[in-house]
């Protein structure tokens, strides 16, 4: 058997090896470090300021296959503050569930196996300086997980319902006709992050079936961009319904001023509803500086159907400077009635730093 495995593993490294001759291999990355000073709403709670950090490094390999069509394969490995590879068991040194990918491209045509990858609804369709509000001042009054019926603290997200984070096969179609790239994804199975070993049979799991067809494109009008988002999760027996999103935005770029907005509906398993509208508007001050400001606002009905009786809204103003070799940012978000609920007020300001290499 040992000899077997060792015939088949130099069998394969030979093909890799003749297969690519016009393989051409990238590395690229990013670091973020930011000051972020959030004012929580709590009875007499502190204000939570400190330092955070994210680095993430991208592998990319392309070129032809044997048969002609053009490949690209990668993965990307993320490092946030709190993944020190410490002995909490729910800390890790890596994560390796970002952008993994195989592609074979045949013109304007790409076949993807992946995740975190194809093109969904983390797209920022609505202009912006910087990051999503959740990214910039995080969960404030609790968690939600936004692809179950966990609805704690910060309702708005822009990936709201998406789930591309889980390994599917995709297409990603261009289509020059009418100056768009339309993606269909389909995820077998919605809790599989393709963490098992290669040695290993996975699990059994609850999760079921999902896909989500995702639009992008100018329609030929120089300037403009809209994007369409479609997602949906098949239900598992704990839910009422198959959770579900439907977004739709678009943007205009006129001179130095680009402005946008966008709507997304997500019904959860228990038919609770969320909808956000985002309107945003950036300025171009120089080559080198920016400006944008923009409100957000969440509105939520319960699994009854009855309207939460306040608002989710987020006014943000962001400056952001390139120095060259890194670039920076200034946040300041004012949030209100966070999780529906009135007087659940915050303040964050953020100081935010990116070098990409």
């Amino acid at each position: 058997m040992k000899k077997t495995l060792l015939l088949t593993t130099a069998l394969i490294g030979n093909l890799l090896i003749l297969g690519s001759v016009q393989a051409q291999t990238t590395i690229t990355g990013e670091l973020k470090m930011a000051y972020k000073s959030v004012e929580g709403f709590a009875t007499g709670s502190k204000t939570n300021s400190g330092f955070t950090s994210e680095r993430q490094i991208n592998f990319a390999n392309k070129g032809k296959l044997n048969n002609g069509l053009d490949y690209v394969a990668g993965f990307s490995l993320e490092q946030d503050g709190n993944e020190d590879g410490g002995s909490a068991s729910d800390r890790k040194a890596i994560d390796g569930t970002e952008g993994n990918y195989f592609n074979i491209i045949s013109g304007n045509t790409t076949i993807t196996l992946g995740m975190d990858h194809i093109l969904n609804g983390d797209y920022a369709i609505v202009p912006r300086v910087g990051a999503p509000m959740n990214e910039e001042i995080g969960v404030i009054g609790g968690t939600t997980v936004v692809r179950t019926d966990s609805r704690a603290g910060l309702q708005y997200s822009q990936s709201l319902g998406d789930n591309n984070e889980f390994m599917g096969l995709g297409v990603v179609q261009k289509i020059p006709q009418i100056g768009g790239t339309l993606a269909v994804n389909f995820v077998p199975r919605v809790d599989d992050a393709a963490q098992t070993a290669d040695t290993a049979v996975p699990v059994t799991a609850v999760g079921k079936s999902a896909y989500s067809v995702f639009f992008v494109g100018d329609l030929g009008v120089k300037g403009l961009q809209v994007a369409l988002e479609r997602a949906q999760n098949e239900k598992n027996g704990a839910n009422l319904t198959d959770p579900k999103v439907t977004a739709f935005g678009a943007s205009y770029t006129m001179g130095d001023f680009s402005f946008g907005a966008e709507r997304q509906k997500f019904i959860d398993g228990t038919k609770a509803e969320t909808e956000t509208t985002e309107f945003g508007l950036t300025y171009k001050i120089n080559n080198n500086a920016s400006a944008g400001i923009g409100r957000i606002v969440t509105e939520g009905k319960t699994s009854t159907g009855a309207a939460k009786t306040s608002d989710e809204e987020i006014q943000y103003l962001q400056i952001g400077y390139n120095l060259g070799g890194f670039a920076t940012q200034l946040s300041y978000i004012d949030a209100e009635n966070v999780g529906y609920t009135a007087a659940n007020d915050a303040q964050a300001f953020v100081a935010k730093i990116i070098a990409k290499f």
